[in-house]
């Protein structure tokens, strides 16, 4: 076995982000910006009023009460006026509005009385130079970097692209990630088991996981305990980028993924993890795939998917921040540690104060994948004998859906 950061290095190592592509900005949404985007011009591109009120110089009101004359209005949307303001004058300004020439600052409408013709307005305030006025480049200046390499585009970034004129955008492709369970006693989930039967929960976690990087996958079925029945399931599944096995990894009579993946040609980068749960993951690559065995066991998959497989996939989009948030927080209650083994404990972590709570939650164990409903981490303690006493500072693996719990 190796040890979780030795695993983790390995699988870095062995993978490199997907050639970039071409996307339409409306598909560019949950992607992976491949190439540096710079503004087309300086952002605002003129000064602009930030308020509704009347652009004037800031040398005009010395004194509050001071009275220009109206001199005319510009909207949003209309060419700056061509006449330079002049000493004495102001010009009715809305939001967004271009200033016109001479004009340095804008007393929002709320600090003015109009008077009784419109024609003059009084000023209840001292203009400062630059007040309410959005200066041209304050946001960006032309040629400057708006987003780098490995920056995720959501909506923030889609409205920053759409912003600088970028219809199309260079991204990262996306991996063709394909699921493979397998094993006699998995059924599909809308069959009601025997005795000696379980429902294929673990395909349905996979996929959600997946979701919520944004990856589609390729549901392969279940695989029965027959080799060639295997390698003829398997075969398919390394027509992709990714494939996630479920089952099959340990070291028992019919654990046979393993054997029959190598005599797909498989090279293993890793076979058993010092980690619990997860002790039996497999990885390594047919071809051009890379193919995870995971442990059959539900918390199993779940946990080696957040510390490995997801890891690896966002790897492979571009991303350059690729493991899951960890944070420090204190335990409420002592947790086991295991002699060899680092160990991830269901658990709940909950801001409190200036810091963070970690309250552990029962599980009978890495089958008992109901616990998985009210957590939202895994809490990590390292190999040894002792209790990790409560009160004590733990990591904790943030799930992606953490926020929401």
């Amino acid at each position: 076995m190796i040890s979780i950061e030795e695993a983790f290095e390995r699988l870095m190592a062995a993978v490199a982000p997907l050639p970039p592509i071409e996307v339409a900005l409306g598909d560019a949404h949950g992607r992976v910006v491949a190439e540096e985007v710079r503004a087309d011009r300086d952002v605002p591109s003129a000064d602009r009023s930030a308020m509704d009120g009347f652009a004037v110089r800031s040398t005009e009101g010395s004194e509050p009460g001071t009275v220009l004359r109206v001199a005319g209005e510009v909207r949003a949307g209309e060419p700056a006026p061509t006449k330079e303001l002049r000493k004495g004058e102001a010009v009715r300004i809305f939001t967004g509005a271009l200033l016109p020439a001479g004009a340095d600052a804008v007393v929002m409408l709320e600090a003015t009385e109009a008077g009784p013709d419109a024609a003059r307005v009084r000023l209840c305030e001292r203009p400062a130079r630059g007040q309410h006025v959005r200066a041209r480049g304050s946001d960006r200046r032309g040629g400057e970097i708006v987003l780098l390499p490995g920056d995720p585009i959501h909506a923030a970034e889609i409205a920053a692209l759409a912003a600088l004129g970028h219809p199309r955008v260079r991204v990262h492709g996306t991996p063709d990630v394909r699921i493979l369970a397998t094993g006699d006693e998995v059924v599909p989930v809308e069959a009601t088991p025997a005795e000696h039967q379980v429902r294929n929960s673990n395909a349905w976690g996979l996929r959600a996981q997946l979701r919520e990087l944004g990856l589609p996958a390729r549901d392969g079925g279940i695989a029965p305990d027959d080799p060639a029945g295997l390698r003829a399931r398997l075969r398919e599944g390394l027509a992709g980028d990714v494939l996630l096995v479920s089952g099959g990894v340990s070291v028992g009579a019919y654990d046979l993924v393993a054997d029959a993946l190598r005599a797909e040609g498989l090279t293993v980068l890793f076979h058993g993890v010092a980690m619990r749960p997860g002790k039996p993951l497999l990885a390594g690559r047919c071809g051009t795939c890379l193919v995870f065995g995971l442990p059959g066991n539900p918390l199993s998959t779940f946990a080696t998917f957040l510390v490995f497989v997801g890891p690896v996939l966002r790897r492979l989009m571009g991303y350059n921040r690729c493991a899951p948030p960890c944070l420090q927080a204190k335990l409420r209650a002592p947790l086991p540690r295991r002699p060899g083994r680092t160990s991830l404990h269901v658990g709940r972590v909950r801001r409190e104060g200036e810091g963070f709570i970690a309250e552990p939650l029962p599980s009978t164990g890495s089958g008992d994948v109901l616990s998985l409903v009210r957590a939202n981490a895994f809490l990590v303690t390292d190999p040894g004998t002792d209790p990790q006493p409560e009160g004590s500072t733990v990591a904790a693996l943030l799930w992606p859906e953490a926020a929401h719990r």
